[in-house]
């Protein structure tokens, strides 16, 4: 076949592309980005820093001022949980199963120190602690209401640092109260070898930082080193994007957890028209009024 000029091209027309929303600054993602996008920092940063079932409260501050001159990016702030209430949550086992004295004394030869958990609290407020700790209702008031000389026992299991759950431990706990209205929780662990950390979480603090393309590497590395010895953390989570291999492969030897920029925007800005999610009925929609969604999806323009 001759080409010709005049001849009607045998290639589909070409799409015109559709105008994307501006880049966001991650910043200002931060401060306003829910609880989803914050643990998303955590689990889906490279390496992950904590597992889903690993995270309870998570918070941020945005523009935390360094010791001396400077600020840091963002701080977030999280509960790590350490164990687990047996039976507490669906995925959570069930206490275990010991036939015979003998399997118990096996897991539980050894015993922690008595430990405070909350002094001169009100009743709402130790309430609230053992709901949050997975305690269902009929066992926080068997909690608050126990004789002088009574103990509540609980089986939990403790978190390896990869996540997985470990053999059970039983936990004791009494509660004081006065004439005051206050309480006071108590309690002491039984275990097999290795004591368990801590109740059920601790709080953790780590810097979050947005890269600096008109930075050099060892400029970049600096800031977070900075972040890192204000908070005494080894972790950081920096927001980057289109790194080299080379750079990627730095910061993962340097304890940096990489998170993509690209998450921020498609977890702010949204467009309905070029979204690729079928399911959503508003996909299509030119005159959708929705600007931020977490299921954003864009539209591959590649042709």
């Amino acid at each position: 076949m001759v080409s010709s000029p005049l001849a009607p091209s045998s290639q589909p027309p070409q799409r015109q592309p559709i105008s994307r929303p501006a880049p966001v600054d991650p910043q200002l993602a931060l401060a306003v980005a829910d609880d989803g996008f914050l643990r998303s920092l955590l689990t889906d940063s490279l390496p992950a820093i904590a597992h889903p079932h690993e995270i309870g409260v998570v918070s941020v501050e945005v523009g935390v001022p360094l010791p001396g001159q400077g600020r840091m990016d963002a701080v977030i702030t999280f509960e790590h949980i350490n164990c687990v209430l047996a039976g507490s949550y669906p995925d959570a086992p069930p206490p275990p199963d010991l036939n015979s004295h003998r399997q118990y004394q096996a897991i539980t030869p050894c015993h922690s120190d008595l430990a405070t958990l909350a002094q001169n609290v009100s009743l709402t407020e130790a309430e609230t602690l053992l709901a949050r700790s997975g305690f269902a209702p009929d066992d926080i008031q068997h909690i608050l209401n126990l004789p002088s000389q009574g103990w509540h026992k609980s089986w939990w299991y403790s978190l390896t640092p990869e996540g997985f759950l470990t053999v059970p431990f039983q936990r004791h706990i009494r509660s004081r109260s006065y004439a005051d209205g206050t309480c006071t929780l108590q309690f002491k662990d039984h275990y097999a070898q290795q004591r368990p950390e801590g109740f059920r979480s601790q709080p953790q603090k780590l810097p979050v930082v947005v890269h600096s393309p008109q930075s050099g590497f060892c400029d970049n590395l600096a800031q977070i080193n900075l972040s890192r010895q204000a908070l005494t953390t080894p972790q950081t989570i920096l927001i980057a994007d289109d790194l080299s291999e080379l750079e990627v492969e730095g910061y993962i030897r340097q304890n940096v957890s990489l998170y993509r920029q690209r998450s921020l925007e498609h977890m702010l800005n949204a467009n309905c028209r070029s979204c690729s999610q079928t399911k959503c009925p508003l996909q299509g929609v030119d005159s959708s009024p929705v600007l931020a969604c977490r299921s954003f999806r864009p539209v591959d323009m590649g042709m």
